[in-house]
């Protein structure tokens, strides 16, 4: 199949971006808006919670792919307002599972849609999150389904990156279950130039893993972290709780790792949201010197 221009020049875009990034030589910081809530619908609100953001010190955001769903046909207007603001568009957060072959045609529909919204509102990830590949009776992976979703995510993957941007899966609990089997299978049957990984350090340390070393392991595919800290099963502030926020900085340096470190809080009875993420982004400061 021969590549068009404008898919070239899509691809030698992205490329560029990623060199710009590699070359800023350091973790650039933003926030998840489901602190605000999620997703935000009010367009209005969403803008407010943009300009609190960039008060707060973040430089980009991610967001429920329904906050901007209303701009997808014409993305333009709502791009210009986020790039006046100086805030990047980390990513479009939606959930596909691409493991039932009856489901295809909607889950590839839907895929197809939120790229070209990421696209347009100038995002630089897709981020899919999946309830992860089904198990059979002995509690082992599906191999059709597991094969299945490799398949898919390598085909949107390679879409992604014509268009200039790149596919981040977002793992949750079930994914990292099992010493991180379902992560582990699909990073090793994936293409890492086609798909990344948009890693909830939460969910690994909650299964038990050791973050930081998880994160070694696979810094290269690693486009984004979420950050969430916990304590007694609590959500509670950056460093309250038992997430090691300087072990998964040091290895951010010594990896030379230049992705996105982000927020992911959720809002809190008693406190407001600009009081929250202001004082988490200065947890980020103090203790990961980010």
């Amino acid at each position: 199949m021969k590549t068009s221009r404008r898919e070239l020049m899509a691809v030698v875009a992205g490329a560029v971006a990623a060199r710009a990034q590699a070359a800023s030589g350091r973790v650039r910081v933003g926030c998840q808006t489901r602190a605000f809530g999620s997703p935000i619908r009010d367009y209005a609100q969403l803008l407010s919670v943009l300009d609190d953001l960039v008060a707060a010190g973040y430089e980009g955001f991610e967001t429920n792919y329904a906050s901007l769903q209303s701009h997808f046909e014409d993305p333009g207007p709502a791009r210009a307002e986020i790039e006046k603001r100086r805030i990047k568009l980390i990513g479009l957060h939606g959930s596909i599972n691409f493991t039932k072959p009856e489901n295809l045609d909607k889950d590839r529909a839907q895929f197809d849609r939120l790229a070209k919204a990421s696209k347009g509102l100038g995002a630089e990830l897709l981020i899919l999150s999946s309830s992860g590949v089904p198990r059979d009776a002995e509690g082992r992976l599906q191999a059709s389904a597991l094969k299945l979703r490799c398949e898919e995510l390598n085909r949107a993957g390679a879409a992604c990156r014509a268009m200039g941007i790149r596919l981040a899966t977002h793992n949750h609990a079930r994914e990292t279950a099992n010493d991180g089997e379902e992560v582990n299978a699909v990073m090793q049957r994936t293409d890492p130039r086609n798909v990344s990984m948009l890693m909830d350090a939460a969910y690994v340390h909650a299964a038990n893993l050791n973050v930081a070393g998880f994160f070694r392991r696979y810094h290269r595919r690693v486009a984004g972290m979420h950050l969430r800290d916990y304590r007694d099963g609590k959500e509670v502030d950056l460093g309250q709780g038992d997430l090691d926020l300087k072990g998964i900085a040091a290895a951010m340096r010594e990896t030379g790792w230049t992705g996105w470190a982000i927020l992911e809080v959720n809002k809190r009875a008693g406190v407001s949201s600009r009081e929250l993420v202001e004082t988490n982004r200065k947890a980020m400061r103090d203790i990961m010197k980010i």
